[in-house]
């Protein structure tokens, strides 16, 4: 790995990353499934997992929140963005 001198006080540390297709972020991994098991238990196993509209909304309102909240993080934090969206090159 190559090593870069720094000047400024303001940066601890750099990196060379790639950026992942859109489908390989952490932050859609997860949800590429749950999604789906969420359609499926609606239409086909209501009876069975979901049983009533409380749960239907709770298990509706988590799973968006959830969603939201693990693309916002990339936005407020520069290193979560690298850690969810990228990898490191290797050289």
């Amino acid at each position: 790995m190559a090593s870069v001198t720094m000047q400024s006080n303001e940066i601890a540390k750099a990196s060379l990353h790639v950026t992942l297709p859109w489908y390989m972020h952490l932050y859609a991994i997860p949800f590429l499934l749950l999604y789906p098991l969420l359609t499926y238990a609606y239409y086909i196993k209501y009876d069975n997992w979901l049983k009533s509209e409380e749960w239907t909304s709770l298990v509706c309102v988590s799973l968006g929140t959830g969603h939201a909240l693990s693309f916002l993080v990339t936005r407020w934090s520069s290193s979560a963005r690298a850690w969810i969206t990228t990898q490191k090159v290797c050289s």
